[in-house]
């Protein structure tokens, strides 16, 4: 018996696929708080408990609560829910630099009982790269890039209506924060960035349709990094090239390449559908005994909002733009 509960925040596309894996892949039926009311009853009618306000929740134990409603409203639903226990909130942490440090400033909250689901880092194969690349020696440089076309992101639904078109919440900064994420969970944070932001109009959306991103290492590791809603054809992939040889990871098909110096070549296939990673995540979040990888803190999911925040404001001005961290 759980000494514990667990409670959903939010029952969209994101929150739909946390309630699936703890019912189907856990056996634990979580508590479901949907944004939406016209969701009650289809949600009880699949055997969760629903509730329409937090008093309804019992205090009697501790309540592990994943927010997954859209973007701007993260912060409020934390405030909301902190109180009761630990909360893994969907990235990217918050819209911007300056609703966090107004939520900081207003609010008096433990962040170290506050997470980011930066899913990725739970991925084998990046683990794998992480070690790897401490084989190639000096690395001179990293090239990561996250394509596709977002009118096939989700097949059925308009896309000029989703949240990613939205100018104050999309965009792929936001929406692909993933690569800034785990680009400098492997590689380190740097104190400045070279950002080139777009919007062609093709898509007919608000939000930056590509960004291109440069910035160096307190190592030296020169990084760049393209992110785009427009490619028809998808690519994910991290390169990573040192003094001994490349390492390439690619994430779509869960595969990574290390070549050295000596011409030698060997390619890894890692078990690392979307699923699975959650799950991992999930058992860290939950701290279940056979957790494994670690979570995204506050303060790291602070510094990716931070990041995306300076590459937009290097994007306008043209310039190198310092990024100013919590």
């Amino acid at each position: 018996m759980m000494d514990f509960q667990v409670l959903v925040r939010g029952s969209g596309s994101m929150g739909s696929r946390y309630l699936q894996l703890f019912q189907d892949e856990l056996g634990i039926s979580p508590v479901v708080f949907p944004k939406r009311k016209e969701r009650l009853a289809e949600l009880t009618g699949r055997g969760f408990q629903v509730i329409e306000d937090l008093a309804e929740l019992d205090r009697s134990s501790p309540v592990y609560s994943i927010v997954a409603t859209d973007t701007s409203e993260h912060l409020e639903d934390v405030k909301a829910l902190s109180p009761y226990g630990r909360v893994l909130v969907e990235k990217p942490l918050t819209s911007s630099m300056r609703e966090l440090k107004n939520f900081r400033k207003d609010t008096d909250l433990k962040t170290s009982y506050l997470s980011v689901a930066f899913c990725w880092r739970f991925s084998l194969a990046a683990e794998f790269v992480r070690k790897k690349v401490e084989c190639l020696g000096q690395i001179h440089q990293v090239r990561i890039e996250c394509s596709s076309f977002l009118p096939e992101w989700r097949p059925g639904t308009a896309y000029k209506r989703s949240y990613s078109a939205k100018a104050g919440q999309g965009g792929v900064l936001r929406d692909l924060a993933h690569e800034i994420d785990y680009a400098t969970w492997i590689f380190g944070y740097p104190e400045e960035v070279l950002g080139v932001l777009s919007n062609s109009g093709y898509l007919g959306i608000e939000a930056e349709e590509s960004a291109d991103l440069l910035w160096i290492t307190p190592d030296g590791v020169t990084v760049s990094l393209r992110l785009d809603y427009l490619s028809k054809h998808p690519v994910r992939f991290l390169k990573a090239s040192g003094e001994r040889g490349d390492v390439t990871w690619n994430l779509l098909e869960s595969t990574v390449s290390v070549q050295m110096e000596d011409g030698s070549e060997q390619k890894y296939k890692f078990k690392d559908d979307r699923n699975l990673m959650l799950l991992r995540q999930i058992n860290a979040f939950l701290g279940l005994p056979d957790a494994k990888g670690t979570l995204a803190s506050f303060e790291e999911g602070a510094k990716v909002v931070a990041l995306s925040d300076a590459a937009r404001i290097s994007s306008s001005s043209k310039a190198w733009q310092s990024v100013s961290y919590l």
